[in-house]
């Protein structure tokens, strides 16, 4: 009995160490590859140095060394130089990282874009002195790159009021010409895109049976308004404090948007609601079936989209199927961002022209059920943790590290703020916000 026990226990011991050993390879990948994927874009969208990158915003993964290629416009990450993960960029679409296939397949069936950019200069307003200061000691505290011992790393700040910017502050080492990251502020694009084919009668939020995976199961009732409200009812667990499906989805696999069509269904559709970065890129493979060729699909963000909001800095980034990431990676300086605001600000027109359909943007901010009064369609609305004004007619997007796009429409406001704040929920947006609508 006592060997039998002995045995059992080597044995178990045996097999929690090879699981350990296998899930730590696994980890050290993912970061590997978050190294390589953030350091690509940050030197060859931003035009940062590699220096500044490993200060400022590679704080999560230790023992990690970046070596970027200039000539071959690759960025490789090691980790005790044992594991190694490649990102490699191409202009106009940004930084991909290589998992399933080699860079040399890749660059054969991503295409290359040419979209002609068109630039829409947001004009300046001045304030009155007694605004001016009240609002210099505003964006004083909110520049702070350390608050309340934790590192905030404000970047870039703009204010804009119907329609005109009347406060904006960069950090040092940037500028209003520096395209800086979004992240989950892309699911909100990944909606604008949705909603133009909406107007060009191509997609109806109400249309099913959206993928041949999921014809043989009760997937095949998930509408574009369940994802887009996140309420599918797909397993996929966001959780980056460990090998996550958000994790296999972003680092691991060549198809984000496939993985999580590949997910299963584990709650009643449109009775759940989920914060899914799966769901976004699901969407993105929705936006990409309405095309007939990769190359339209593509383009199609920069001409219904940033070329006509005047965004020339705007790169959305691709998985290595071919498909944006919709969920997370796209760049743009604080003022392209801005456009984005006052496109949903103004009901969806810009310069005389409807981009989105009429009601695109109140059916946006429509309360999704279950959602705690906190999230419309791809939009938050009332995001709890941010402790925002009450009574406020709120549309945020919301990203990473402290990334927003505040939209006021009763106000006629558009706040932007960026940052690589190593707790998201740090920056005290709710004071900043409290303080404009106390100037303004």
């Amino acid at each position: 009995m006592t060997e039998t026990i002995k045995y059992l226990f080597f044995t178990g011991l045996l097999i929690g160490v090879g699981f350990g050993i296998r899930y730590g390879y696994r980890y050290a990948l993912a970061g590997a590859a978050y190294n390589a994927k953030i350091t690509c874009s940050c030197v060859f969208i931003g035009g940062r140095t590699l220096e500044s990158i490993q200060s400022e915003d590679l704080y999560t993964i230790p023992f990690a060394k970046q070596k970027v290629d200039e000539a071959n416009k690759t960025v490789t990450s090691s980790i005790l130089g044992i594991i190694s993960k490649t990102s490699f960029y191409r202009p106009g679409l940004g930084c991909t990282l290589v998992n399933e296939q080699d860079i040399e397949t890749m660059k054969k069936t991503l295409p290359d874009i040419n979209v002609a950019k068109r630039e829409y200069t947001i004009p300046d307003s001045l304030l009155p002195s007694e605004q001016q200061a009240k609002i210099d000691k505003t964006l004083d505290w909110a520049m702070q790159s350390v608050y309340k011992d934790v590192i905030v790393n404000t970047r870039a700040i703009i204010v804009a009021i119907d329609g005109k910017i009347v406060a904006e502050r960069y950090a040092p080492g940037f500028n209003k010409d520096s395209p800086l990251m979004g992240w989950s502020m892309t699911k909100s694009v990944t909606n604008t895109m949705i909603g133009i084919l909406v107007r060009d009668g191509i997609l109806k939020v109400s249309q099913d049976h959206l993928f041949e995976e999921w014809q043989n199961d009760d997937r095949k009732n998930i509408t574009i308004d369940h994802l887009l409200r996140m309420r599918s009812g797909l397993e996929f667990e966001e959780n980056y404090k460990k090998v996550s499906d958000a994790i296999k989805m972003l680092y691991m696999k060549d198809g984000a948007g496939k993985y999580a069509i590949s997910r299963p269904l584990i709650h009643p559709i449109g009775e759940h609601w989920n914060y899914s970065s799966g769901t976004t890129n699901i969407l993105q493979e929705v936006i990409k079936s309405t095309f007939t060729d990769q190359k339209g699909y593509a383009e199609f963000p920069h001409r219904r989209l940033f070329a006509k909001l005047g965004m020339p800095t705007a790169v959305m980034e691709m998985d290595g199927s071919g498909t944006y990431i919709g969920s997370s990676y796209m760049y743009a300086t604080a003022r392209d961002w801005t456009k984005l605001g006052l496109l949903y600000q103004n009901d969806g027109m810009w310069n005389g022209e409807q981009i989105l359909p009429p009601g695109w943007v109140n059916y946006s901010k429509e309360l999704t059920p279950q959602s705690d009064g906190e999230y419309g369609a791809h939009f938050w609305l009332d995001p709890k943790d941010n402790n925002l004004p009450k009574g406020a007619n709120h549309m945020l997007m919301m990203g990473h590290e402290g990334q927003y796009v505040v939209i006021n429409p009763d106000k006629k406001m558009v706040v932007v703020r960026l940052g690589c704040t190593q707790k998201s929920d740090s920056f005290d947006l709710g004071r900043l916000l409290s303080e404009l609508y106390q100037i303004f």
